[in-house]
């Protein structure tokens, strides 16, 4: 069955390469494009805290994306989720809207301020990160910002800001005409006035957090919420904690902020449903409001195949109405960060450092390339022959440390957690890889010595999966993580590229 697999999956490659090459490769540059709105970070990391106190300084903000539009304008978006053909999806209902929220932190050793931006988006590309940097550009160096990150919650129920979600068959006809003549504009699921809009309010809502920035002390702690994660994919590895840093300003009037990371997938509604909903971050959002008063900012993790675990006890549903369900999970996974007692809240001493590195990667999913090339789905990358079937693309890493003990892995996709945190004792053996063969490599958690390790997935980019390279199946299964894997070499590539970032600091 392997062997038929695998001949049935080239033949189907080779078939979308061919259709891919019957379009004209329009607008593709041969060089990479410039760097402009990358920030590397630190020039230099440091060991000692800035200050005796350990006082930091945090700013938080959030705002609407769809407050400024008609019922008329949100009635024509497309709802994100899922590979849509024909553009079918578009909203009939705001239950929750789509929000963008910002938190801005620093140790106060003038080392310069990080910038953290979680969206409610399926997944952010490095060209529209960019344009988010942009409109920061002046900003950020007069208020000395080193480091703007912009992550997607990966909910499958809001606007669409990847491409995939239009009319892709219009797309792969119409678009080359549309490249070529500029008379109409190409097919994708991306509405111009929506993404314009969206990078408006995430700047002004970055601005927003810096100027909220205030004095305070910083906890970090960690509760094991194993039993709401279901993870789909071998090998069973995965991050089994929600992870919480808790900044209580030294102004009592003024509210925490609770910037909070956990790897479970955003797909608590129906992939036909039409409303567009947070997901069950929104409710996870509402109850630590509402019982604590605390802003909340939520961060994806290493995510790869960590689905809802449809436990009766905190999924209280019917197949009728999901919504009710994922509201349910959201208010009790909440309730276990709620419920960390003090004693079990670790001090976090001032110091704060940050670090990004960029580097490339080969397309060699024919699908991607064929959406890449049709304007369906935007990414910042070049063509690397003249007839553009051959593309790679620029994406990036950071690394950030809080404290000294607790690293940061950012990483531009959904990430296989056991990239992050090794096999395990039980490992990951040939027989058990669909290639057959073993994968030795250095986990994340290893390249950061004795510190504590949390992944920040679909951050400043969103390559797809990262998958194992000797587990990456084949495309005609309809393997959700092999259709929507970019690069066979993300695993890798990634890899290299944390590993030189982390000894470039360190």
């Amino acid at each position: 069955m392997a062997v038929l697999y695998n001949v049935g999956d080239f033949a189907a490659k080779g078939l979308i390469r061919l259709i891919t090459n019957l379009f004209l490769p329009i607008g593709i540059p041969s060089k990479m494009p410039a760097s402009d709105n990358f920030y590397p970070g630190m020039e230099k990391f440091s060991d000692t805290p800035a200050n005796s106190t350990n006082t930091w300084k945090l700013g938080y903000s959030k705002a609407s994306l769809t407050e400024a539009f008609t019922d008329e304008e949100l009635g024509k978006f497309f709802v994100t989720g899922s590979l849509d053909i024909i553009g079918k999806r578009t909203v009939t209902e705001i239950i929750d809207p789509p929000t963008v929220r910002a938190t801005a932190v620093s140790d106060g050793s003038g080392r310069g301020t990080v910038l953290f931006l979680s969206i409610d988006a399926f997944g952010f590309t490095s060209a529209d990160v960019a344009r988010v940097r942009a409109q920061l550009k002046e900003f950020a160096k007069e208020k000395n910002i080193v480091s703007i990150n912009v992550s997607a919650l990966h909910q499958h129920s809001v606007v669409d800001t990847l491409g995939m979600n239009g009319n892709v068959l219009a797309g792969v006809f119409l678009n080359t005409a549309a490249l070529l003549t500029k008379l109409y504009r190409p097919f994708s699921g991306k509405d111009p006035k929506y993404m314009e809009n969206l990078y408006k309010v995430a700047a002004a809502t970055a601005k927003s957090a810096v100027g909220d920035m205030r004095e305070g002390k910083l906890t970090y702690s960690k509760a094991n919420v194993k039993e709401f994660i279901n993870d789909k994919r071998l090998p069973i590895v995965f991050d089994e904690y929600a992870h919480r840093l808790r900044f209580v300003p030294t102004d009592k009037t003024k509210p925490e902020t609770w910037l909070c990371n956990v790897a479970i997938h955003t797909t608590g509604t129906d992939i036909s449903d039409t409303r567009v909903t947070g997901d069950w971050p929104a409710y996870m959002e509402k109850e630590i409001s509402s019982r604590t008063g605390a802003n909340f900012q939520l961060i994806q993790g290493a995510q790869l195949a960590m689905g809802i675990s449809y436990n009766p006890k905190h999924w209280p549903r019917s197949e009728e109405d999901r919504h009710a369900g994922l509201k349910g999970f959201g208010r009790d996974l909440a309730r276990e960060i709620i419920n960390i007692p003090e004693s079990a809240e670790t001090p976090v001493p001032a110091l704060l450092n940050a670090a990004h590195k960029e580097y490339t990667l080969p397309v060699d999913n024919p699908l991607h390339l064929l959406f890449f090339r049709l304007g369906i789905v935007e990414s910042t990358g070049r063509k690397t022959n003249l007839t553009a079937t051959e593309m790679e693309v620029k994406t990036e890493v950071g690394y950030i440390e809080f404290g000294g003990k607790l690293a940061i892995a950012l990483a531009p996709g959904e990430l296989e957690p056991a990239l992050a945190f090794g096999y395990g004792k039980e490992g990951f053996t040939a027989e058990e890889a669909w290639q057959g063969w073993e994968y030795t490599f250095t986990p994340m958690k290893d390249m950061v010595g004795k510190r504590e390790l949390i992944v920040f997935g679909l951050t400043n980019d969103q390559i797809g999966y990262i998958l194992l390279p000797n587990d990456i199946a084949n495309f005609i299964a309809f393997e959700n993580e092999e259709i929507n894997c970019a690069s066979s070499k993300s695993a890798e590539l990634t890899l290299e590229a944390f590993e030189a970032l982390v000894k470039g600091v360190r």
